[in-house]
């Protein structure tokens, strides 16, 4: 069966180390690549993952340009890259649609890094833009592993598809880290695509299974958020929850295909 990680991280050669030392020590967790493209692409080949979205952050407006110029030339099948976007970006509108035009599929945010809300109404131009381009976004969404409190929680994202019922979005961590609770309140069974990353484990199999179905196995994907988490051992988790295989097939990759690369199948 052909898998595709729809979360992952990277950083330029240049700035992998310090930027993976610098999460570790502060987060507390090991990586499992040495956070380059070429360490991801070694990984994805251990674990037989076929392609793998990856998701960069500005962590300040000025870096949105050059992150883009980045992932933009890339240019390995392999990878499918999001834009990077900030909320105290001048021209997201004109940023947004130059990526679109270089086939970009989506960007990523990141409440706790960009100090935002989801349904705060200065990211509506971000939201518009990504719209008007037939875009999608995908959002950190939860806590971190050593702080609890987030602004990205459930009810904030559910506001904020009540005000942009159209906008395209995957709430990663299976909607929000440490809030599944919420989740199920919130979010359950509504458009909106969740993914695995750093889940399995993390909440328990027989929770994890329920919930996944539950939202509906159709609107969840398998994302490994590496190289904070092994993508092999993340796959084999999955397999032995309870997933039939049809199941497993949707969200392992057909999910993740029509959403990420244009439907149909890699193979034909």
């Amino acid at each position: 069966m052909p898998i595709i990680d729809a979360h992952t991280h990277a950083f330029p050669d240049e700035l992998a180390a310090v930027a993976v030392g610098r999460l570790a020590e502060h987060v507390g967790v090991r990586s499992y690549y040495d956070g380059t493209v070429r360490g991801l692409l070694e990984a994805m080949e251990r674990h037989g993952i076929e392609r793998s979205v990856l998701a960069p952050v500005a962590t300040r407006p000025s870096q949105v340009r050059s992150i883009n110029e980045w992932v933009t030339a890339i240019n390995d099948p392999r990878i499918v890259p999001l834009g990077a976007m900030h909320p105290d970006f001048p021209e997201p509108a004109e940023e947004i649609a130059r990526l679109a035009s270089l086939g970009v599929r989506g960007i990523k945010l990141h409440s706790q890094n960009q100090d935002f809300s989801p349904e705060e109404s200065r990211m509506d131009p971000i939201y518009d833009a990504v719209v008007q381009n037939g875009m999608l976004i995908l959002f950190h969404a939860g806590g971190f592993v050593i702080d609890e409190g987030t602004e990205a929680h459930p009810a904030a994202f559910a506001q904020m598809l009540d005000s942009w019922p159209t906008l395209r979005c995957v709430l990663a961590h299976m909607g929000s880290y440490r809030y599944w609770d919420e989740v199920r309140e919130h979010l359950l069974g509504r458009e909106v695509y969740l993914d695995t990353a750093y889940v399995p484990g993390n909440l328990a199999d027989e929770q994890l299974l329920s919930l996944i179905r539950d939202h509906g196995v159709e609107r969840v994907m398998f994302g490994s958020d590496g190289p904070w988490a092994d993508a092999g051992a993340e796959v084999a988790h999955l397999r032995r929850i309870g997933l039939d295989d049809q199941e497993l097939e949707q969200v392992l990759y057909r999910n993740a295909h029509s959403l990420f690369c244009g439907g149909g199948s890699l193979h034909s």
